[in-house]
């Protein structure tokens, strides 16, 4: 598989710069981030939430995990919770289970950032498959997250 075409264009869209890197196949953006040789709090990772009013996406370093408590005060929904991964594919069908792109809006999704990615100079994160990550620089990155918001969203890993 190659970059998710919703993703592509939504890219092509923001005109942002960016590259794709290839490494082997992974589970996780932690293990992406090993596998292509770059620190896990440089690999955005997304987390999708749900409640009755919608899908909200959370947008992590794979360092970090998500603090939950932080997103239900940052958005005032006391009832999100974590979307089981099996319910994926409909959402995001040009993805890879396991493999979604932390860019919400190019899926008409609420995205929150948090704010520790902001202050990346280079930021990587999942093309929609388990073999490709997107790699941009910070201010490219800031510029395709410009109307999301921002905070501190997660915590370190105990």
């Amino acid at each position: 598989m190659t970059i998710a075409a919703r993703l592509s264009q939504y890219l092509n869209d923001q005109s942002v710069d960016y590259h794709l890197i290839q490494h082997p196949h992974t589970r996780t953006s932690r293990e992406s981030a090993h596998s292509a040789h770059v620190r896990e709090d440089q690999v955005a990772k997304a987390i999708l939430l749900r409640d009755k009013e919608g899908f909200v996406m959370v947008v992590i370093p794979a360092s970090s995990s998500l603090d939950l408590r932080a997103v239900h005060m940052e958005t005032g929904r006391n009832s999100l919770e974590m979307v089981a991964e099996n319910e994926l594919g409909s959402i995001f069908p040009d993805c890879e289970l396991g493999a979604l792109p932390p860019v919400g809006q190019a899926y008409g999704i609420t995205t929150l950032l948090d704010s520790g990615l902001s202050r990346c100079e280079t930021i990587f994160f999942e093309a929609g498959d388990h073999e490709e990550l997107v790699e941009m620089n910070g201010p490219q990155f800031n510029k395709l997250f410009a109307g999301c918001r921002s905070a501190d969203l997660s915590k370190d890993w105990p």
